[in-house]
């Protein structure tokens, strides 16, 4: 009331000060108004952009399948263990709070020694030397927060009699930068383990069971080559959102199917919010996005003729053995079986880092599209073709002494000197007949007939694991630097030129089927993994025509007729292919390989082969590395795979594709 009294007296001054107050306490008043009533939507949207945390969640990975529904590849539930550091705050504080506790207590009795020492009190000044640094109190708490980690892991590793460890600096790493989210303790526990922690510990503030999945392989390394492997990558997928502050593990293919079709197999990962407070930690979650599984992939592959050509491969040649193995329908294109030795696990941690390191053995390569190889005599019959075409009399005969020479250069012949028309040569495999006729034929004739076959070129198959080969252009032959002795070595599948063992199988599939060169299918259709889903799967259609021979139906009815002796005939090179209730035309292959200095260092050895011959359905084509000949290393493991054949189809097996004749 003074006051009023006062200002009643008229007194400007007091008047003017009474006005400065009422018009500060009125901007204080619009201020407050401004910040809590205009302004408040905008704070709050800030507090919930600094109070949340987005997080990646990965979808499920999509099955591959073979082309009768086994499964190949798939997920698999994997408990873990994780400590949870929300759940941990309070015994980390009161930790914190004794280590401080004990400190301060030292620091009091180091305090008394010196006064005591110089006789009085300390001065202000004096006893800061004496106070933790803002870095010593962090540091504490770091050890008190350890302290507490460690204890709780001792328990568990006590309780599930597992030994456990937990890592100091992984851990402030993790307690720095992922705090939302739970420290990994056991990855993977079996069911024992999961049993003994619901009986003894579930419930236990800080450590709780995630359910993660996990991809497995249910037929091991077989068909591992093709299936490929996943890399770490928790990435974003275009049309995902980039911008997430936690990313839980995620993979990648790098090859293979996985690699090949990851896009489909990997699906779009989903979105979680997680609400933390001020400190950092979980408060509560919410599903933003949820994710969309990923697609199934169903292959052509038959898993009874992959398997039993692995077996074939490991019984007659052994696990190490380097060798390549393909299967394909002639009419469809479909790749029935491709195996590559030696094995991998397509479960990429698995193998031994020695092993797949290994400089001779190469175990990553995929041997039957992934390495050049001159072909030897199963180059033959693309010669015999050209020179048909040219009008070979295949009854016409060429005089083998057991060399030939072209120019100064001595090709020696392993076939038995005599007199050779094409079924003989065929069946003996000479050199100096096919030297002979093709360079009758012409060179140029020969690489137009291998460029129908399209030698030189990838075959297109999704597994990024294909190289082209290697075959002479026209305009190379045509060339100055062009030798006769270069045309000799064509002529007999050596020299300028390499191919892969799909190349080869399709271009014995053009033989079977009449002439037409055909994409190879690995990939049969995509679908959903939901099979209630309504949208439609995507198939791949089979039968695609790449190219056409344009060879008459005569010339390739005689080379049917030629190499169908070659298996049947006593003294075929290839008559250890031989099943009884099959008839098998093929050909026999071995292809030197030499070092600089001209001298031989291995062998490439080959059977290429089709069946039936009446009415040819399946293509089989082997390579192995380091073997014998063609007819007694590779022809035997060819029969092992025609052996599972007839038997499908004559059982009418689920997954045959046709009775034989």
């Amino acid at each position: 009331m003074l006051i009023f009294d006062e200002l009643k007296k008229n007194n400007p001054q007091l008047r003017l000060v009474a006005m400065a107050l009422a018009a500060g306490l009125f901007i204080l008043l619009a201020g407050l108004w401004w910040v809590q009533i205009v302004s408040a939507r905008e704070y709050e949207s800030h507090l919930e952009t600094q109070s949340y945390r987005t997080v990646r969640i990965p979808a499920v990975r999509g099955k591959i399948l073979d082309r009768n529904g086994r499964v190949l590849a798939e997920n698999q539930p994997e408990y873990n263990l994780g400590l949870y550091l929300d759940d941990l705050r309070k015994q980390f504080d009161a930790a914190y709070g004794q280590a401080l506790a004990r400190v301060r207590a030292v620091q009091a009795q180091r305090i008394a020694a010196q006064e005591k020492k110089l006789g009085r009190s300390l001065t202000k000044v004096e006893r800061r030397q004496f106070a933790l640094t803002p870095e010593e109190r962090e540091r504490l708490r770091e050890q008190a927060r350890f302290q507490v980690a460690s204890g709780v892991v001792r328990r568990v590793s006590e309780r599930l009699d597992q030994p456990l460890a937990l890592n100091e600096a992984t851990f402030d790493r993790a307690y720095d930068t992922r705090r939302a989210l739970p420290y990994p303790l056991l990855v993977n526990l079996n069911s024992t383990q999961i049993a003994r922690f619901e009986e003894q510990y579930s419930g236990t503030l800080g450590v709780n069971l995630d359910l993660q999945a996990v991809r497995i392989y249910p037929f091991g390394t077989t068909a591992g080559h093709l299936l490929g492997y996943l890399q770490r990558d928790d990435s974003s997928e275009q049309g995902e959102d980039a911008s997430f502050s936690y990313r839980l593990p995620d993979y990648r293919g790098a090859v293979g199917i996985e690699g090949g079709f990851d896009a489909q197999l990997r699906g779009r990962a989903g979105a979680e919010a997680v609400l933390v407070n001020n400190l950092g930690y979980r408060q509560s979650a919410t599903i933003l996005t949820p994710s969309e599984p990923g697609h199934n992939v169903v292959l052509t592959l038959d898993m009874d003729l992959e398997q039993a050509a692995v077996q074939s491969l490991v019984q007659r040649r052994g696990a190490d053995a380097r060798a390549a193995v393909v299967v394909m329908d002639v009419r469809t294109g479909d790749l029935l079986a491709m195996v590559s030795s030696p094995a991998i696990n397509p479960d990429y941690a698995a193998n031994d880092p020695k092993y797949l390191n290994d400089p001779k053995l190469r175990p990553q390569i995929n041997r039957a599209t992934q390495e050049n190889y001159a072909p030897g005599s199963i180059f033959k019959p693309v010669v015999a073709l050209a020179a048909l075409a040219a009008g070979l009399d295949p009854n016409a005969t060429v005089n083998n002494p057991g060399y030939v020479y072209v120019g100064r250069r001595h090709i020696t012949d392993l076939a038995p000197p005599g007199e050779y028309n094409l079924r003989r040569a065929i069946i003996h495999s000479s050199n100096t007949y096919f030297i002979t006729i093709g360079m009758r034929a012409g060179i140029e004739n020969v690489i137009r007939m291998g460029e129908k076959f399209h030698f030189g070129e990838r075959t297109g198959i999704p597994t990024r694991q294909e190289t082209a080969g290697i075959f002479p252009t026209l305009d190379q032959v045509q060339s100055a630097g062009w030798r006769d002795g270069d045309s000799a070595n064509i002529c007999f599948g050596q020299g300028e030129m390499a191919v892969t063992p799909l190349q080869m199988a399709v271009a014995y599939a053009a033989i079977a089927n009449g002439g037409k060169v055909l994409w190879p299918r690995l990939v049969e259709r995509i679908e959903p993994q939901d099979p209630a889903s309504s949208e439609a799967p995507t198939v791949f259609p089979s039968g695609v025509v790449r190219d056409e021979l344009g060879v008459p139906p005569r010339d390739l009815r005689i080379l049917r007729d030629d190499m169908l002796a070659e298996t049947e005939d006593p003294e075929g090179t290839g008559h250890a292919a031989v099943v009884p209730g099959l008839r098998i035309c093929g050909k026999t292959g071995t292809a030197q390989v030499m070092n600089e200095h001209n001298q031989e260092i291995d062998r490439t050895t080959w059977f290429a082969s089709f069946a039936p011959y009446e009415n040819p359905r399946y293509v089989v084509v082997v390579m192995v590395e380091s073997g014998d000949y063609g007819g007694p290393t590779c022809a035997p493991i060819a029969h092992d795979i025609y052996e599972e054949i007839l038997k499908k189809a004559n059982t009418g097996a689920p997954g045959t594709l046709a009775r034989t004749n």
